[in-house]
């Protein structure tokens, strides 16, 4: 099984349902990153799509808000970057050469 974040290693639990996350089940976006913003929009939308229960989408909306004021705190969100070393790790084998 391959993970599907390759830039972070996660280790998260739903407080709700006490569900184990990692990085071969799960990604992270970090709240500076300016794009997340724009990024959960466009996933409360196509959950809206999909048909997803209320409380889903509602929830998706409350985190973004949390995102922006938290952007706003720290004097603007942050351009989102992949550097160095962290690069080879976040390709697959195949990209390389790409």
């Amino acid at each position: 099984m391959t993970n599907i974040d390759r830039k972070f290693q996660i280790q998260a639990v739903n407080p709700v349902n006490g569900k184990r996350y990692t990085e071969a089940d799960a990604l992270l976006f970090c709240a500076k990153d300016a794009a997340v913003p724009a990024a959960l929009l466009a996933y409360a939308n196509e959950c809206v799509k999909l048909g997803a229960n209320k409380e889903h989408i509602q929830s998706i909306h409350l985190l973004r808000a949390r995102v922006m004021e938290f952007q706003r705190d720290a004097g603007g969100g942050r351009v989102p970057d992949t550097i160095g070393e962290e690069i080879p790790r976040c390709l697959y084998e195949d990209d390389v050469d790409h």
